[in-house]
C-alpha cells in the first residue's frame, strides 16, 4: 500500500521543549474502508519528526500536544536512517511512499488557543498562563530592555527589590529639599 499524506491526531510527543526537534506518534484519522464500505482504523503511526520553526541556534517553540490535529506528510523513501543520524544518509530499506516514513505537521482544525502570540487584528499579542520570561543571558552591564511609546502596567512594577507602588522614600523633608533614593 503506498502511503498518503493524510490528517492524524498527535497521541504522545517525544523530546518537546528546550531539546533538539523531536518526534509524535500519531493515529491517522481517516479510516480505511473496503469495497462494502466497512471502516477499520489504522495502526498508530510512531516516530513521525514535527516541524518547528528554526534557523540556526534561533527557533520559535511551540512543540504539539496530544490531541492536537496535523498533517502527516510522506517522504518517497524510507528515512530511518536520516531521522537517526540528523545528517545525509542513504535510505535505510527500498520502503517507498510508506506511513513509517512521514512528517508532522501540526495546526488544522484545533480548538481556539488559550495561550497564544501574534497579532489580533492590529495588536500584537502575549497571553499566557505561566510567566513572560526575556532572558538575554550574555548581556553587559549596557544591557537593556527597549521599548518605544508608553508602557502601561495593570498590577506593581518591581526593579530590584523595589516596588514601584508601594516603595518608600527616606530623608523626607518639606519645602524645596528631595528625597533619597527609593527603598
Amino acid at each position: 500500500m503506498i502511503g498518503a499524506n493524510t490528517l492524524v491526531r498527535v497521541k504522545a510527543v517525544h523530546a518537546a521543549g528546550l531539546n533538539p526537534v523531536g518526534t509524535v506518534d500519531v493515529q491517522i484519522m481517516v479510516h480505511q474502508q473496503d469495497g462494502i464500505g466497512r471502516t477499520t482504523p489504522h495502526g498508530t503511526l510512531c516516530g513521525l519528526p514535527y516541524l518547528r520553526i528554526q534557523g540556526g541556534k534561533r527557533a520559535f517553540i511551540c512543540d504539539p500536544s496530544v490531541g492536537d490535529i496535523g498533517a502527516a506528510i510522506i517522504c518517497g523513501r524510507d528515512i530511518s536512517n536520516v531521522k537517526s543520524t540528523r545528517s545525509e544518509a542513504a535510505p535505510g530499506s527500498y520502503r517507498q511512499h510508506d506511513y513509517s516514513d512521514g512528517l508532522y505537521l501540526g495546526g488544522y482544525l484545533n480548538a481556539a488557543p488559550e495561550e497564544y502570540c501574534g497579532w489580533v487584528g492590529s495588536d500584537f499579542h502575549v497571553k499566557t498562563a505561566g510567566k513572560f520570561v526575556v532572558d538575554a543571558s550574555e548581556c553587559d552591564i549596557n544591557c537593556k530592555v527597549n521599548v518605544t511609546g508608553p508602557v502601561a502596567a495593570s498590577g506593581d512594577v518591581t526593579a530590584g527589590s523595589i516596588s514601584l507602588e508601594n516603595h518608600v522614600h527616606g530623608g523626607v523633608q518639606g519645602g524645596s529639599s528631595t528625597t533619597s533614593t527609593p527603598e
